[in-house]
């Protein structure tokens, strides 16, 4: 049962909510209510499967290089100093979900790997193998991040965002078969909202991590190290996701910008309101779920046809 807690504890809830509804989005942007579930459903299968082969593998080098402190279960941002984001079926404190082996997580690696190869390769037999291209760069820039990309200042967390990206891209294509100028307007809007993500992400490991042998070079590491305190970088982190739903008011339909007007405000009080979060392990929390009901909101207007 220890086993199947470490497996399920590395879907990590807001991550790949984040990321399946990035992949629907996508594709309600290409078809709108009309979109074709069927192709759909394996799209989320086949991005399901890829972003849980990362997160085994970014535990696989964790735990290789060391990168755990004593008493701590998993790898995650913590809602506290001593407590844990919640995941799969754990609720709050996650007390019962250990770290495995490194060969139990390089074995689910290589299955899920697998298993979403095969469905990509279904896929593209039917919509075209440009597809298969998309989801290939994502699933490479997403591995190649854990295993040694974040050593360089910066570029793993560039590569981060980009690879989502590519979800968006993968759901976009396997409706409209096609990458047009209208997503990607949208999906450069939504590169600054995920450099603001994988920054708030990275800001409540930043010590961990710059002591790290070598550093592991996250953009708050390497802000840190050239004497910017924490609550500097918590408040730049903000300024993309600010410049991310200024573009959506700019850019999109009337319902989208009410949708990114009201998370333009959610963000200003998450920023201002939790301004005493230094290390941003409340932050990320709440701007995550505010992240979350942006993409719900646009998928209910696409699918209410007020779009």
């Amino acid at each position: 049962m220890s086993v199947v807690r470490g497996f399920l504890a590395e879907v990590r809830i807001l991550p790949m909510s984040l990321m399946l509804l990035m992949c629907l989005l996508g594709g309600l942007f290409a078809a709108g209510p009309l979109l074709n579930w069927s192709i759909m459903g394996l799209v989320l299968v086949n991005a399901f499967c890829f972003l849980y082969a990362a997160h085994l593998n970014d535990t696989y080098w964790d735990i290789r290089r060391g990168e755990y402190e004593d008493g701590r279960r998993l790898h995650s941002v913590r809602f506290r100093e001593n407590g844990y984001l919640p995941r799969w079926g754990f609720g709050y404190e996650i007390p019962n979900a250990p770290i495995l082996p490194k060969g139990y997580y390089l074995a689910g690696l290589a299955l899920s790997a697998a298993i979403g190869i095969s469905v990509m390769i279904y896929i593209s037999t039917i919509i075209g193998w440009f597809y298969s291209a998309l989801a290939i760069v994502g699933l490479l820039l997403a591995l190649t991040y854990s295993a040694g990309l974040d050593k360089i200042p910066a570029l793993g967390d560039a590569m981060w965002e980009v690879g989502v990206l590519f979800a968006l891209f993968c759901g976009y294509y396997s409706q409209a078969l096609k990458l047009d100028d209208s997503i990607i307007k949208i999906a450069i809007a939504l590169l600054f909202g995920l450099f603001s993500a994988k920054m708030m992400d990275s800001l409540p490991d930043t010590i961990c991590d710059l002591h790290h042998n070598p550093p592991k070079m996250t953009f708050t590491v390497f802000l840190y190290k050239r004497g910017w305190p924490l609550s500097r970088i918590r408040h730049l982190s903000f300024i993309p996701l600010y410049i991310c739903m200024l573009l959506f008011i700019a850019l999109t339909p009337l319902p989208i910008k009410v949708g990114a007007s009201i998370t333009l405000i959610a963000f200003i009080l998450d920023h201002i309101l939790l301004r005493g979060d230094i290390e941003g392990r409340k932050t990320i929390v709440v701007a995550g779920f505010i992240l979350i009901f942006f993409m719900v909101w646009n998928i209910i207007c696409i699918l209410m046809r007020l779009i």
